[in-house]
């Protein structure tokens, strides 16, 4: 009888932790009393550094609204891209929210909400600059990117990889911290070309005279359409379904489309 017990009771012991671990992240939350959010406030108009000094965004305004509707403060942590996983392993964040584009190579390390906004990568060229129209036109190009973003891997892979679409052309990649440093070494011919998200590139190019830019097609006219998403740690279930619940309702309203907008003009007034 004893022994059936034991049995009974590591049982529900085990279904007891099973039910917490699904739970644990919005426990934690509740009981930290703060949403604590990762971003790389650098990719204006969805994070940089506001007037007075601190993350601002339309990415740190659904962090905002997030931790409003869990009842708890918003904490911003403001660290490197390309440690964003990293920092969701280790719990360091609750929430990665960074204009991060939802791939699969992604999907292996970290679990994503729904899609919040769609995204194009872009290039942007010197404005006399007539001879650029799809990636391949780029052959012999130094090409700046933002460092750990999908403008980095997709240019990085095309001068790399055998059969890449720059494979063996000349050109170049310089990675970037920030953009602004790479616009100024477009307009000082240091660059001949950058790649990057829509919006980005059309911000740069508004706060940026004697740049343009146009949406990044292959020769055989593929384009490079892609989708950002929340991430979080993976293996929890209910964290993420609790995250596409509340952020379902401002896509739908069309909230985040309108503060990405107003973002837009905010950081260009900003640089």
């Amino acid at each position: 009888m004893k022994k059936i017990l034991i049995a009974l009771l590591l049982c529900a012991l085990s279904l007891s932790a099973a039910s917490g671990l699904a739970e644990g992240k919005l426990e934690a939350i509740q009981a930290a009393g703060k949403l604590v959010m990762g971003t790389d406030a650098a990719w204006p108009p969805f994070e940089y550094i506001g007037a007075n000094g601190e993350p601002d965004g339309s990415d740190i305004e659904i962090g905002r609204y997030l931790a409003q509707q869990l009842g708890v403060e918003l904490e911003v942590k403001n660290i490197a891209f390309d440690s964003l996983s990293t920092a969701l392993v280790s719990n360091e964040i609750d929430v990665a929210i960074a204009a991060m584009t939802i791939t699969e190579e992604r999907k292996d390390a970290v679990d994503f909400s729904v899609p919040y906004t769609v995204a194009q990568q872009y290039i942007i060229v010197n404005d006399d600059n007539d001879s650029v129209s799809v990636l391949e036109d780029l052959a012999g190009y130094a090409i700046g990117v933002h460092l750990g973003t999908t403008g980095d891997f997709l240019v990085s892979d095309a001068i790399m990889l055998d059969g890449g679409a720059l494979y063996n052309s000349g050109a170049s990649v310089q990675q970037y911290k920030f953009l602004t440093d790479a616009c100024l070494a477009l307009k000082n011919g240091e660059l001949g070309a950058i790649v990057c998200d829509t919006l980005l590139a059309k911000n740069l190019c508004a706060v940026n005279p004697g740049l343009k830019c146009f949406e990044l097609a292959y020769a055989d006219g593929s384009s490079t359409i892609e989708e950002y998403g929340i991430a979080m740690k993976k293996g929890d279930e209910a964290f993420v379904a609790k995250v596409d619940e509340l952020l379902k309702t401002i896509i739908d309203d069309g909230t985040v489309d309108k503060w990405i907008l107003e973002h837009t003009d905010k950081a260009a007034e900003i640089e």
